[in-house]
């Protein structure tokens, strides 16, 4: 089986699961493996969204205390905000972290190339090697979770091969736990020049495309792009949780 990322309306971790989940992925062997993680405080919540006129699974990492990234007024306002970081996390450590888990070997092996790419790419941004990168945004908890729930749905769906179309960013800033950055952002952005990939910047003054996203995005496809007609089997939407006003879904397309 074949998978086609169709992101015109964005990309993030939680809507690459919501939409692997919403094409039938297992979520009870989901909630097994993350279970095993032995990570605490949070709880997982699956549910169908009205999008638009889609209709989306929404796959909700809820914290105990909340972390702001849906919180259009801290991300595109003036609210402030004041982060503790408890979990500073390096590679060593999530590779350790996924090493005891029940994941399959397949499913580590792409949650493992995930976050290599997020290291390489922050470790660039801030000029040291990707093994001493503290992954403060992608080692917070829900990043985890999503990354891992990414491997685990993708090698449940026995997926041979993706590819991704409509790769679009937004512009101007975002704000985020280590300060404003410009959309897309450097780790966005490394990721895309690692790979000699391109996006096209429409002129919606949001951020349409997360580091985890695009990480995932570039381990699954190698951004490679549909050439030919496909014939559809089945959709699945995974739905995004910040309100830009607008459909906000990742569409995936199973093909043979």
């Amino acid at each position: 089986m074949k998978l086609l990322f169709d992101c015109f309306y964005g990309v993030s971790g939680d809507m690459i699961v919501g939409a692997l989940l919403d094409l039938g992925a297992d979520q009870n062997s989901l909630k097994k493996v993350l279970k095993s993680l032995g990570l605490k405080d949070y709880q997982i919540k699956i549910s169908k969204v009205k999008k638009g006129n889609i209709t989306a699974t929404d796959f909700d990492v809820v914290l105990s205390s909340d972390n702001h990234d849906h919180d259009m007024n801290f991300l595109f306002g003036d609210k402030e905000v004041n982060f503790e970081f408890k979990e500073k996390r390096r590679l060593s450590d999530i590779a350790n972290l996924l090493e005891k888990s029940s994941m399959t070997e397949r499913a580590k092996e792409i949650a493992l190339k995930i976050f290599d790419v997020v290291a390489q790419a922050e470790g660039k941004a801030h000029g040291i090697p990707k093994e001493n990168v503290i992954f403060h945004e992608t080692g917070a908890m829900d990043s985890i979770i999503d990354i891992v729930s990414i491997a685990v749905c993708f090698d449940n769906l026995n997926i041979s091969k993706a590819f991704v179309t409509n790769l679009r960013e937004g512009q101007g800033q975002i704000n985020t736990r280590v300060g404003y950055l410009p959309i897309p952002t450097p780790a966005v952005k490394n990721v895309l020049e690692g790979y000699g990939a391109s996006l096209e910047i429409c002129s919606l003054p949001f951020e349409l495309i997360t580091p985890t996203g695009i990480s995932a995005i570039a381990v699954l496809t190698n951004f490679k792009n549909i050439d030919s007609k496909i014939d559809i089997i089945k959709d699945g939407f995974g739905s995004g949780k910040r309100d830009y006003g607008m459909q906000g879904t990742l569409r995936c397309c199973l093909f043979e």
